[in-house]
């Protein structure tokens, strides 16, 4: 079964249908075997497989490839999955055909960090260290059990010391960063940055507790630069200020006309 759009041996039947339906012109077809993908080669075999569904002037192989997020991780370099991909399609895809991949997370992930700042450092039986946010504006570890790798920012290199739990500040049993945390000393003040977090940590941004979005900033060549402002109160109450101005407990909003 497939999650999403058809199975390969549906594809096939109904590209032949398309292709005689004179509103429609097809391109070419595309294939996504998943995602977070360490081994090259599925995404050969991806372009193997498509390749008996039919000749197309497009390919399009999908994304997937995966990025280390841990230290235990192992995933292919760049050059290794374009190397598998481009070996394939040159074996049995039609000469001249387009070729596309989506790169996506094994681009955006690596590029972004999440910087906190250590507000509490508590031990009761285990060590919590809490950070000036959380569950908000990181969802991804209680979404999909993603792990991830915190340093302190000055003392990367330092050896852990202690095994912590990284926690937030929105106050639930699920605002969990990392489970089992490895950092050097951890005191109140201290900077703590989450590698790896360019592709699933800003787009999962939400207003959980009051919590305001934080702001982007774009770092290269030793320069900084703000791309998304910090969330203000002001922006954060706007809705609130829009239901302020309608009276929702009229016949006409009991009728349903909002």
């Amino acid at each position: 079964a497939a999650k999403f759009g058809v199975t390969l041996d549906q594809a096939a039947q109904l590209a032949a249908e398309l292709r005689t339906d004179d509103q429609i012109r097809l391109e070419g077809l595309h294939v996504h075997i998943g995602s977070q993908i360490v081994q090259t080669a599925p995404f050969g075999e991806a372009v193997r497989r498509v390749s008996a569904v039919g000749e197309f002037p497009v390919y399009d192989i999908g994304g997937g490839l995966g990025v280390n997020y841990v230290e235990t991780d192992s995933a292919p370099s760049v050059d290794a999955y374009l190397d598998e991909v481009a070996a394939a399609a040159r074996a049995v895809l039609p000469a001249g055909a387009r070729l596309l991949i989506e790169p996506g997370r094994s681009v955006v992930a690596r590029a972004g960090v999440t910087v906190y700042t250590v507000t509490t450092v508590k031990t009761t039986g285990r060590t919590f260290v809490a950070v000036d946010g959380g569950l908000a504006d990181h969802l991804d570890t209680a979404l999909t059990g993603q792990r991830y790798s915190p340093i302190l920012a000055d003392r990367a290199n330092a050896e852990p010391g202690r095994t912590v739990q990284l926690v937030g500040r929105q106050c639930e049993s699920g605002d969990l960063l990392v489970d089992r945390a490895g950092l050097n000393a951890p005191a109140v003040g201290d900077t703590v940055v989450l590698a790896a977090t360019g592709a699933y940590s800003y787009t999962l941004t939400n207003n959980y507790n009051g919590a305001r979005r934080p702001a982007i900033v774009f770092v290269a060549g030793g320069r900084d630069r703000l791309a998304v402002r910090r969330e203000s109160f002001t922006e954060f109450l706007a809705l609130h200020d829009v239901a302020r101005e309608h009276d929702w407990t009229s016949p006409a909003a009991a009728g349903g006309d909002r």
